[in-house]
């Protein structure tokens, strides 16, 4: 057990002192702390009748909505926002703008040129967002099953809201997408060569042939790998959350989910959904890990290995499957290039297991979970034929060698 122990920490230590992980993770976990300051690159934007830098709207409109926070968004506070809008005093509609960009994301900002629309919003808010969630449910073809379901959740929502400023928390998820394939990228980079170094070194024949050439050193450097996949996905995950944190704030932890995602359907806090973020990224880290390691026990080839990823990446990133085609488009959308979006808090599409119904988001950690399986027994099963191929070799070498 301990030259187990020994040979674990020993590929450990061989993946982190390699130069081209040190490189590359230092140029993404740069790409990290971009992705918060990104909104703030700019000259000039509009914030309510005034123009300022991207930086003094964040700092405006952060402090407006701390004021606001804890202000629950009823009639009388609707009122006071459409009156703002009409006031030419541009600091009053400063004000309640963290109020009324909070309900430009029930309607869209495509509803900002109908004035007739928007009264009518200032009356029926809390009717407007059902009647968009419900929008949502048609396109993505729900079953009458499903909307019962559904029904029932939202039933269990209290409304009216209370406003709470969230964006240091739930910027989070608008980040997670370009994390994910910072994640990808880095992993294909750092993993490819896992087993394909052996080959292009001509040492897989010794390491085969040897004490822990068999199943020991296999699955002790996939251990190994996935170790350092988590630990990179811990890594981009927390240098974006702190920086994030450090720009727009702490606050609303406890918020309700649809403060920040208005047409959410759970009935959980911001940070209970960020937590869940950061369990889902997890997952995804280790389905990459163990498939990398698995095409480069397959192909021996790094650039192969590295090709496919990116590839797939691009692929993903390039195309859409419509929700007219429910299954393959929930199939499409459980791909971790797609999981890790903040529009995923609002697809309401469920799959039925044994009579549960679960979204892609609940199913995904298992689905993952069992692919990685699958690589590990396929793996190993390549592993052994190598090892007999290697064996055989071996005792025909030797034979020669005596005659």
């Amino acid at each position: 057990m301990n030259e187990i122990g020994t040979l674990y920490v020993y590929e450990l230590k061989k993946t982190f002192n390699r130069k081209i992980v040190w490189i590359v993770g230092g140029i993404m976990l740069l790409l990290c702390v971009f992705l918060s300051l990104s909104d703030l690159i700019s000259n000039s934007t509009s914030y309510g009748a005034e123009e300022v830098s991207a930086y003094e709207r964040m700092k405006i409109n952060q402090e407006n909505a701390r004021d606001l926070s804890g202000t629950v968004i009823d009639h009388t506070l609707q009122q006071k926002v459409k009156e703002s809008t009409t006031n030419v005093k541009p600091k009053s509609m400063q004000k309640y703008a963290p109020i009324y960009f909070y309900m430009l994301k029930i309607i869209g900002n495509d509803s900002m040129t109908s004035e007739i629309y928007f009264d009518k919003l200032y009356e029926e808010l809390y009717e407007e967002r059902e009647h968009q969630i419900s929008q949502n449910r048609t396109d993505q073809k729900l079953t009458e099953k499903e909307r019962d379901i559904w029904r029932n959740r939202d039933a269990k929502i209290k409304t009216p809201f209370t406003f709470e400023y969230t964006d240091g928390w739930s910027n989070l998820w608008d980040f997670a997408y370009t994390i994910n394939y910072l994640l990808l990228l880095m992993l294909s980079i750092c993993l490819s060569n896992v087993f394909s170094v052996e080959h292009l070194r001509k040492t897989d024949a010794i390491i085969l042939c040897s004490k822990y050439g068999r199943k020991e050193l296999y699955f002790v450097k996939i251990l190994a790998g996935i170790t350092f996949g988590v630990t990179t996905a811990l890594l981009f995950f927390g240098v974006t959350a702190a920086a994030s944190i450090l720009i727009y704030g702490a606050d609303g932890f406890h918020a309700a989910i649809q403060i920040a995602f208005p047409l959410c359907s759970w009935n959980i806090s911001v940070g209970a959904s960020v937590v869940i973020l950061l369990f889902l990224l997890i997952a995804v880290a280790i389905l990459y890990s163990a498939v990398i390691m698995f095409l480069s026990e397959i192909l021996k080839n790094s650039v192969a290995v590295m090709a496919i990823p990116v590839g797939f990446m691009i692929l993903t990133m390039l195309m859409d499957v419509p929700y007219q085609f429910r299954i393959a488009s929930q199939i499409y959308d459980l791909l971790p290039t797609n999981l890790l979006a903040a529009w995923e808090l609002w697809d309401d599409r469920l799959v039925s297991i044994l009579g549960y119904y679960v979204t892609n988001g609940q199913i995904a950690p298992i689905v993952y979970l069992l692919i990685t399986l699958l690589t590990l027994v396929i793996g190993n099963i390549r592993l052994e034929q190598d090892r007999t191929t290697c064996c055989r070799w071996r005792r025909q070498t030797i034979s020669s060698c005596i005659h």
